[in-house]
């Protein structure tokens, strides 16, 4: 059981309500560690403004990346 309970939308600071509401609408649900790095709004900003640079940057080819991501989560044990 983590030692923080997750964060909802509700209660969260403004500008990481805008990250969860952003990712409920692109993925279908809030990913767990913007539940709870939301606790601190910087450190959100921060996580999300990493992943989309990625995404952004161009470096890695569509189709590799998201056979990373699968690659990742699965080890991680995320179910698909």
């Amino acid at each position: 059981m983590p030692r923080l309970p997750e964060l909802t939308p509700e209660a969260a600071d403004p500008a990481v309500r805008a990250l969860m509401e952003g990712e409920e609408r692109v993925l279908g649900t809030v990913l767990n560690p913007t539940k709870l790095m939301g606790y601190c709004p910087p450190i959100a900003e921060a996580h999300s403004a990493l992943g989309l640079s990625i995404d952004a940057s161009g470096q890695i080819e569509p189709q590799l990346r998201y056979l990373v991501y699968t690659f990742v989560a699965n080890k991680n044990g995320c179910p698909f």
